[in-house]
């Protein structure tokens, strides 16, 4: 065999040097984790996380926003661990880990372990994966079974063509967990199809078998879909067009690159530009089969990513999936670097340098705001968004203690509803009712007819009551209540970083949430 069209890189795993490498990649991946499960424990859930929570406690095949396994995921871990901060975002750490063991199986065999270890530190640095790695969300659980295919085909293609069903049952997987696991398929498709060595196997059945398997694992999806107003592919036509007439040309693609450049890093990210370039033309027509089974996911993923960001906004973690193979790039570029001499140890230094601070200042703000750093508007600190949902919850459960009764708590969105659910006393269901807002998951979960002569407290983060007039329009009663300011001490001091509008409502309607309800 032609060695540039190896898949496996000339060294043993019984050699010393790869065994104590083997250990220090061990050592690497224990305290990232105990850091990990440390800091996920620490802060109040995002708006987003508990939302997600919200989904564990309505297991379904499919959610109005997006694919189910995330879901599956919570469940499983606030079932061993509770319904805590660390119980939700446990699943989380656990997904980085397995990343981290399968990006580090997969280079050692493609690279040698010394390649393997760079490119696990590689991921743990990229911003994108340290915020992501104690973020409870789609991407951690995509990218755990995103890599563990990868590397269920590198096996499968050095001769066991029975690992073929696995590996398309993984990718069914990828797929449930976020819908662009899909691209799993084609990046797989394109390797085979550039790579003369491989081929062959377009000319055998097991690759269809395990395509027809992960469409088939997906599939649950599609007729949830179909059985509930085909929701989501609704949703993420609304998403996938989100163009304003009078936008300029490529605002949204120069944007989408602006934020790579932030969850990758600067320097990072110029690199992997120019690899997708570079390393094409390395690797292509059987050059180096290695580096092109890197290549394939990366330039599918972020390709069709920047494709679509032509013509609509496109979300910064879109393209996360590729940053699995582009980190092993990266790792791999920075490894020839580092050994080519002086400057090429100069550029890899400040390349990690400058990612590891930005991640180090995402993880941890009092780093900037120790240096006098504060954000003029408080409430554009993103970080900010981890604070103040225990003292709202208190606020909002003494409201309706004042009221007596059983009254619930809504807002006209999902993020409201979700931390009131997660933060008051005993985790009642809450609700969202679509008052000229877009609906969401929570349109599947809800009976307004039930709930119609109930009184009810309502909860919205906005520094005006914008929506008085359409709570008039639902129920008999409506009392403003004093707003609630939320602080943030240290670093904002009385400067408050989120406005909380609260209204007791007494007598309850109910409405028709088609008619309401602004898009989708």
């Amino acid at each position: 065999m032609n060695p540039q069209s190896s898949l496996r890189a000339n060294t043993s795993p019984l050699d010393p040097s790869t065994r104590r490498l083997d250990r220090a990649a061990c050592v690497l991946l224990f305290a990232l984790t105990v850091f990990r499960l440390w800091y996920g424990g620490a802060h109040q859930l995002l708006q987003d996380e508990a939302y997600y929570w919200q989904w564990s406690r309505h297991l379904d095949w499919g959610y109005y926003d997006n694919t189910p396994l995330l879901a599956v995921v919570i469940r499983v871990f606030t079932t061993l661990l509770g319904p805590t901060e660390l119980g939700v975002r446990a699943g989380a750490v656990f997904c980085a880990l397995v990343v981290s063991i399968f990006i580090y199986l997969i280079m050692r065999r493609l690279a040698g372990a010394r390649v393997a270890l760079a490119s696990v530190a590689m991921a743990s640095i990229l911003p994108l994966f340290a915020l992501g790695a104690d973020t409870m969300t789609q991407d951690p659980v995509q990218l755990a079974f995103w890599a563990a295919t990868l590397y269920v085909v590198l096996l499968a293609l050095d001769g066991r063509g029975w690992l073929w069903i696995l590996a398309g049952a993984l990718a069914g997987l990828t797929a449930m967990a976020k819908l662009n696991g899909l691209l799993l398929l084609p990046s797989i498709l394109l390797f085979l199809a550039l790579s003369p060595a491989h081929r062959h196997w377009l000319r055998r059945p097991e690759p269809y078998l395990a395509a027809a398997i992960a469409l088939a694992i997906f599939s649950p999806f599609v007729w949830w879909n179909h059985t509930h107003q085909n929701a989501f592919w609704l949703h993420i036509h609304a998403m996938g067009t989100r163009n304003g007439e009078h936008d300029p040309p490529l605002k949204w693609f120069w944007r989408f690159l602006g934020d790579q450049l932030f969850l990758m890093s600067p320097l990072l990210m110029l690199m992997f530009l120019r690899g997708l370039w570079v390393d094409g033309k390395r690797s292509v027509g059987g050059k180096n089969d290695a580096l092109l089974f890197l290549w394939c996911p990366s330039v599918v993923v972020f390709g069709a990513t920047a494709l679509l960001s032509l013509k609509s906004k496109v979300e910064g973690n879109w393209p996360a999936a590729a940053y699995v193979t582009a980190a092993c790039l990266l790792a791999w570029a920075l490894t020839e670097a580092w050994d080519s001499g002086a400057r090429g140890r100069r550029w890899a230094a400040a390349a990690v340098g400058l990612s590891v601070l930005i991640s180090a200042v995402i993880l941890m703000p009092n780093l900037i705001y120790a240096v006098g750093y504060r954000f003029p508007n408080p409430s554009k600190d993103r970080t900010s968004e981890l604070y103040g949902w225990r003292d709202m919850a208190a606020r909002v459960q003494s409201e309706r203690s004042a009221m007596g009764g059983d009254p619930f708590v809504f807002s006209v969105n999902y993020r409201m509803p979700s931390e009131m659910a997660f933060y008051l006393p005993g985790k009642p269901q809450t609700y969202s009712l679509f008052l000229k807002d877009r609906p969401n998951e929570y349109m599947f979960w809800e009976n307004p007819d039930a709930l119609k002569g109930r009184d009810a407290v309502y909860v919205e983060d906005t520094d005006d009551l914008n929506h008085l007039d359409d709570l008039k329009a639902v129920f008999t009663r409506v009392e403003p209540q004093p707003e609630l300011l939320l602080y943030r001490d240290p670093p904002y001091g009385r400067k408050p970083i989120r406005t909380i509008q609260i209204v007791r409502c007494y007598g309850f309607k109910g409405y028709d949430p088609l008619q309401w309800r602004d898009g989708w």
